[in-house]
């Protein structure tokens, strides 16, 4: 959209500048009025008095007295008219209610949200996009079984203003400095949770995950207390922080360009409260519909389906945003599958994978991380791993190791353990599963690919 200064615009007969009507692609209608009278914001027009009723308050005024209906003649000679009995019902002009008036669509919502995020934020159009479904899934959270958790991460100035943002559009928000489990009780009349928490560590992590699921409890006294709710973090600079359960990570890239000057239509979105109260109203309208849906995405992974579930269900009759969310979900999936193959646990998989396709009956923790190794440096890392570290990280993710006699501890190629090797690979990455010389005819391979 083209800004327009008031230097530049055309003036009116008195003199002042005068404004072009707002583009449709930016400006949201106005919510339903009833709302605002309902609230006290707006006060009901007087009801008009009828032709008598005004004539006679007039006369009043001017000291006229008006001649009662005694049916005597008056000094014209004529008889009195005598007066109507009307009743205020009688007098009332009729009016025909107006039509309701229109509730916001889920792609208008979207819109609205996304244009104001790429206005105020450094966010990517994906990614504001992305974020407008996590606003609309708040407004539902009571109808979610898993409410997600939207985690930013990337320079804190930046971040800060999506937070921003999110408050005005999310219902009953708390912006807070930090956050511990003690805080819960405080929240509880809090419906969103906005948290700039930098320096996130594994306990808060934890505590993030279970407020993602609906069933989640916490000590209240002497009780339990549902403490279930939607939250968003800032997590700090660095991307790889401790994972939260049923999130939604958005990474903000550094820049020193500012987001561009708030346009006319700003305020009235955002200022005058038009998007939230349109947010509202969906809810109101579709709350029996989300509750009911059985929606469900397909070709994501089991924890990116899940969130894809409960945010696809607060979209209403919309199709094409269905399909744009699982577009984009994909996206992340494999970005995520791909970050996972680089990490220690990913290399050492597809180095215990390796040695699985040489048809070994067993092989030492040594040889495995002698493989990984092999695997780092052709990737041209300088990390070296250890027998001792590639025993701690096979234990972490699910593979123990036995002690082979005198010669060490190591695996045991059994078919159970072979499939549990390919089950592993597969979730990370899928690194060693590709069709090779070494695994060919790998029965594993073919399912886990």
């Amino acid at each position: 959209m083209t800004e327009v200064h008031d230097d530049h615009l055309p003036l009116s007969a008195g003199g002042s500048a005068k404004h072009p009507p707002e583009q449709g692609d930016c400006e949201c209608f106005e919510p339903l009025l009833q709302e605002a009278v309902r609230h006290g914001q707006l006060a009901p027009k007087p009801r008009q008095s009828s032709l008598p009723r005004l004539v006679d308050e007039t006369y009043r005024k001017l000291g006229i007295l008006l001649p009662t209906s005694t049916g005597a003649p008056n000094e014209t000679g004529l008889p009195a008219p005598e007066a109507v009995a009307t009743s205020d019902a009688e007098m009332a002009m009729p009016s025909e209610p107006p039509p309701p008036p229109r509730v916001a669509t889920a792609p208008e919502l979207v819109h609205w949200m996304k244009r104001v995020l790429l206005a105020q934020t450094h966010l990517s159009n994906d990614a504001a996009e992305l974020v407008a479904f996590w606003v609309i899934s708040t407004w539902h959270q009571e109808a979610l079984a898993v409410r997600p958790c939207l985690v930013i991460t990337g320079p804190a100035h930046h971040a800060i203003r999506v937070l921003h943002v999110l408050e005005k559009f999310c219902p009953k928000a708390a912006l807070l400095a930090d956050f511990r489990r003690g805080d819960l009780g405080q929240l509880s009349c809090c419906r969103t949770i906005l948290i700039s928490e930098p320096n996130l560590n594994k306990r808060t992590a934890n505590l993030l995950s279970g407020l993602t699921d609906s069933s989640f409890f916490a000590v209240a006294g002497p009780s339990l207390a549902p403490r279930s709710k939607s939250t968003a973090i800032y997590a700090g600079e660095n991307p790889e922080t401790h994972p939260i359960q049923n999130s939604i990570h958005i990474h903000l890239t550094p820049t020193s360009a500012e987001p561009a000057i708030s346009p006319l239509w700003l305020q009235k979105m955002v200022e005058l409260e038009r998007v939230p109260i349109h947010l509202q109203q969906y809810r109101e309208k579709n709350a029996r519909h989300v509750l009911q849906s059985t929606w469900s995405p397909s070709g994501l992974s089991a924890e990116t389906a899940s969130v894809a579930t409960e945010l696809g269900r607060c979209l209403v009759d919309a199709p094409e945003l269905l399909l744009k969310l699982v577009a984009l979900l994909k996206t992340r999936d494999k970005q995520h599958l791909s970050e996972l193959s680089n990490t220690a646990e990913g290399v050492i998989l597809e180095a215990t994978l390796n040695l699985c396709h040489e048809g070994k009956s067993q092989f030492l923790v040594r040889e495995i991380a002698t493989e990984a190794n092999r695997i780092a440096k052709e990737r041209g890392e300088r990390l070296s791993y250890s027998a001792e570290t590639v025993g701690h990280r096979l234990k972490k993710v699910g593979l123990s190791t036995r002690r082979l006699g005198k010669a060490g501890r190591g695996l045991v190629m059994d078919l159970p353990t072979i499939a549990r090797i390919h089950e592993l690979a597969k979730g990370y990455g899928g690194a060693g599963l590709e069709q090779a010389e070494t695994n060919l005819n790998c029965p594993f391979c073919t399912e886990n690919k």
